[in-house]
């Protein structure tokens, strides 16, 4: 009984595509953050890349903080370039 289980779960885990995968943001920003005339981005601070919000990686990753996209810029930091 218990490998019929696990042999539906996979299935449907198999079956749902690609959502399945998809990260959920855990930060983010505060409230009180604003940009004027520019972009809150996520920035992953061990490689330097940074996302925007809507993005798969926004807010999800280990180590990582909220900043304007001209300060992120200015930091040495670049945008994804696969839109995630």
């Amino acid at each position: 009984m218990k490998q019929l289980m696990a042999g539906c779960l996979v299935g449907l885990g198999l079956l749902a595509g690609s959502t399945t995968y998809a990260q959920t943001p855990t930060h983010t920003p505060p409230s009180n953050m604003t940009c004027p005339g520019d972009k809150i981005v996520w920035v992953n601070q061990k490689s330097h890349i940074y996302h925007y919000e809507g993005e798969r990686y926004f807010g999800s990753t280990q180590q990582g903080k909220f900043i304007c996209e001209k300060a992120a810029v200015k930091e040495g930091d670049r945008a994804t370039r696969n839109g995630q």
